[in-house]
């Protein structure tokens, strides 16, 4: 299965734009966003991927009852917000963590518990391993500090990264 990796839109729509288009290519089954949407129009953009999508908020949600509302009022969307800045997830016969946060991924890898631990934050890619568990960040959509926009890809059968640039 591949699950695609997005973090920090910061209200750039034109780069989700070009990732829900990637992410349909290349025929994702599941999305991890990790924050840092920004708005509710966001948040309803990222619905349009068509598969379902497990959410963490970040550091720069705006207003998060304007985007659990969006989320309730689009009846096809598939996007599930879970209450916190970290989640772990029972994906595909295995368990996952998902955070905005390095410093928390970061223990969670450490802690040896999960197939992989995802993050954003920082606005840069990361594809490490700690306690043999892959640590990863799929960079950014927003364009600061620097244009390079991209997300991720993680194969669960194969355990193999790829990150997808704009």
């Amino acid at each position: 299965m591949k699950v695609a990796i997005i973090s920090d839109i910061h209200d750039q729509s034109e780069n989700l734009k070009w990732a829900v288009d990637q992410m349909r290519k290349l025929k994702v089954d599941q999305v991890f966003a990790l924050g840092d949407y920004s708005s509710p129009y966001i948040v309803e953009r990222l619905g349009l991927v068509g598969v379902p999508v497990i959410a963490v908020w970040g550091n720069n949600d705006g207003d998060q009852v304007a985007m659990f509302k969006a989320v309730l009022e689009d009846k096809n969307n598939q996007i599930y917000f879970k209450k916190g800045t970290f989640a772990e997830i029972e994906y595909d016969g295995q368990k996952y963590f998902i955070t905005h946060y390095p410093l928390l991924a970061d223990n969670a890898a450490q802690s040896g518990k999960y197939q992989a631990v995802f993050h954003g934050h920082t606005h840069r890619q990361r594809n490490e391993v700690i306690n043999n568990t892959p640590i990863i960040n799929p960079g950014k959509l927003a364009t600061y500090p620097d244009n390079k926009i991209s997300f991720a890809i993680y194969d669960t059968e194969t355990k193999e990264v790829k990150f997808v640039e704009k």
